[in-house]
């Protein structure tokens, strides 16, 4: 099952607007609700799995894995770049109202990523949370993936959750996650409540922006309308590199 949503509006907006959320800026291990150091971490018989968006972070990894035991539920994260592709918004809303994040290849880019260790236990878990509809499960291979700590300082090969519907498109351009770094980006970033806006604008021009994210939590076939109209206007999923694979 998803994990809960908060019930008060208050903290669905808050929920929405902070996405992907706050993360180190170094590589840690989530345990019990706590970062503690990656040094700490074991990774035998872990599957690295690229974090792009939300993953990488300790709240959000709370909401995923926090009801899990101490075994189950620590998970090593490595900070990474990864070379020729940018982390930039999906054609997706959230059922917590957040406009997501998808790769997309982007040369001469480099994207700052998290590589979440996971157990097989956990994995399954990520797949409940990650949505059947949303996102395609797959492999990136032949990339250029430079860890800055773990196991290995290089990875070649790497699972992660491609977004299915392509990227949003503003004045057709895919745009960067400004809470995310990137290097050499050369389209536009926005932070999650400017993005929100400029939905806000375009779709429903004149609606207040908190009552426009709460309709999108609260009423599904609202979201699943605004998801069509984002979708007719997406840029093509761009991501040579990927091969969908089963778990």
């Amino acid at each position: 099952m998803p994990w809960p949503l908060p019930e008060a509006p208050d903290d669905r907006l808050a929920l929405a607007k902070g996405y992907p959320f706050a993360a180190p800026s170094d590589s840690f291990v989530f345990a019990e609700g706590e970062i503690r150091p990656i040094d700490e971490a074991g990774f035998d018989a872990r599957r690295p799995v690229l974090a792009h968006g939300s993953n990488r972070a300790p709240a959000q990894l709370a909401r995923k894995f926090g009801h899990l035991t101490e075994d189950d539920g620590t998970v090593p994260v490595t900070r990474a770049w990864l070379r020729d592709y940018d982390v930039v918004y999906a054609a997706h809303v959230t059922r917590y109202g957040a406009v997501a994040s998808t790769l997309q290849h982007a040369p001469g880019c480099a994207a700052a990523v998290a590589v979440t260790w996971l157990t097989g236990a956990q994995l399954d878990r990520m797949h409940e949370t990650e949505g059947v509809g949303s996102y395609a499960y797959g492999r990136l291979a032949a990339v250029e993936l430079r860890l800055e700590a773990g196991p290995s300082a290089r990875l070649e090969e790497v699972a992660l959750y491609l977004g299915r519907h392509g990227c949003l498109a503003i004045e057709g351009a895919a745009v960067g996650l400004a809470a995310v770094p990137s290097r050499n980006r050369r389209h536009r970033a926005l932070h999650q409540e400017e993005v929100q806006a400029w939905l806000r604008d375009r779709h429903r021009p004149g609606q207040d922006l908190d009552e426009m994210i709460l309709e999108h939590i609260e009423a599904p076939e609202a979201r699943r309308r605004l998801a069509e109209r984002l979708q007719a206007e997406a840029l093509a999923p761009a991501a040579p590199h990927f091969r969908p694979a089963e778990r």
